[in-house]
């Protein structure tokens, strides 16, 4: 009885550690795919802005090459947002900004 409850305990620690290594790469390829459509849509709005004429040349080139440092960014440091996410920081409940990230937020009160 002891070896089957310890081979229970056993398969229950390592499903514990196996389960979630599975779904965290599912889901930094979900992030990579959602990543990879971003760049492409800025990409190609900056491609038709300065098509318009909304955008110079060389603000498109800027642009893109921004783009490109912050995709490589990504690459090296993983598909997540910095700063935990949403939001515009601590807002002390007024306002926009009462999320989690940088700085005060929008319309928070210092």
């Amino acid at each position: 009885m002891k070896k089957v409850l310890g081979m229970v305990v056993l398969l229950a620690m390592v499903a514990m550690f196996v389960v979630p290594a599975f779904a965290d790469e599912a889901t930094d390829n979900q992030a990579q795919a959602w990543f990879n459509q971003m760049f492409q849509n800025k990409k190609a709005w900056v491609d038709q802005a300065v098509k318009d004429g909304r955008l110079t040349t060389e603000q498109g080139k800027l642009y893109n090459e921004h783009f490109d440092q912050m995709y490589k960014f990504h690459q090296e440091n993983g598909y997540t947002c910095p700063m935990g996410g949403p939001g515009g920081g601590m807002g002390y409940g007024r306002g926009f900004g009462s999320g989690m990230g940088n700085g005060p937020g929008y319309n928070a009160q210092q």
